[in-house]
């Protein structure tokens, strides 16, 4: 594969990613809760990964399985926290907002390794916290949205997510690592549906609850599972740095789709937030990521 076709994946990846918000934020407004659209999100793209590459998986060792299903807790708590925020705030935030993992993860090198963080990085996370700041505060009332928090907090455990998965995938057949990291995750997502709510209600009679079941399913197939295809394809043929930066696209067609599609509004705050987390996307990427990082959406 040529690194075209290679780049042309990767943003397909956030694209679909990117499209990825809307369509929760439509299952969710339908009457769904957070953890009925995990469930059958991330039940569907486990079933898949696991009948799609069931012979890779098979030979896996103990080392492999036991280190997907310890990433897949920090993914759960990842998405749970960002489907939950979502349910409170626009899909436009919800998007930006996922990027303050650029934030945290030099931070959370800084207290596990004791490595410095270099000015760069430092200022890479300065850039995406103040585009952060610009969509989440009400600046007359100095608050900010619930769903604004709940999102901060699932960038938290992405942030962790991402910093163990860079640890774990080194010598790691990444879809083998991937498969029970979602089979971790849908795990959790069934006991907690069951704590929390119950299956969702599906009627056969109704076509608008039939279109949502569906767009739950196809969410798990394009965005859980065949968007982690392109990503870990692409990745491979090209460099990292720049895998990243075309992975993290996800932020900006995010808010288009939202603004495009859901009737996000559209201002200067939301202008200024979206060209100063994508600078701080690029600052930090170009800066930290010299290895391989695999990200699931």
């Amino acid at each position: 594969m040529n690194k075209q076709l290679a780049r042309v994946l990767l943003i397909s990846a956030g694209l679909i990613w990117g499209l990825g918000f809307v369509i929760n934020k439509r299952i969710l407004d339908f009457g769904w809760d957070e953890s009925q659209l995990l469930f059958v999100r991330f039940m569907t793209a486990t079933i898949i990964i696991f009948v799609v590459f069931f012979k890779r998986i098979i030979h896996s060792d103990k080392t492999t399985i036991k280190s997907g299903l310890f990433l897949g807790v920090f993914l759960y708590l990842g998405f749970f926290f960002q489907t939950w925020g979502l349910v409170y705030t626009t899909p436009s935030n919800n998007a930006l907002i996922t990027a303050g993992y650029i934030i945290i993860l030099p931070f959370i090198v800084w207290v596990i390794e004791k490595r410095s963080i270099s000015e760069k990085t430092l200022l890479a996370s300065i850039t995406t916290l103040a585009g952060i700041v610009l969509i989440t505060v009400d600046f007359q009332e100095l608050t900010i949205a619930a769903g604004d928090l709940l999102t901060f907090i699932g960038a938290f455990f992405y942030g962790f997510h991402i910093y163990f998965l860079g640890k774990k995938a080194k010598e790691k057949d990444p879809v083998v690592l991937m498969a029970f990291q979602l089979l971790m995750f849908s795990f959790i997502a069934t006991i907690v549906m069951f704590l929390r709510s119950g299956l969702p209600e599906v009627s056969s009679g109704s076509r608008d609850s039939m279109m949502i079941f569906l767009l739950a399913i196809a969410v798990g197939f394009f965005a859980s599972f065949l968007g982690f295809v392109f990503q870990s394809v692409g990745q491979k043929h090209t460099n990292a740095a720049e895998a990243a930066i075309l992975i993290s696209t996800e932020s900006l067609f995010g808010p288009a789709f939202a603004i495009l599609f859901y009737g996000d509004p559209f201002n200067l705050y939301i202008f200024f937030g979206i060209v100063l987390v994508t600078s701080g996307i690029v600052l930090s990427e170009l800066e930290f990521f010299q290895k391989d990082r695999f990200r699931l959406h």
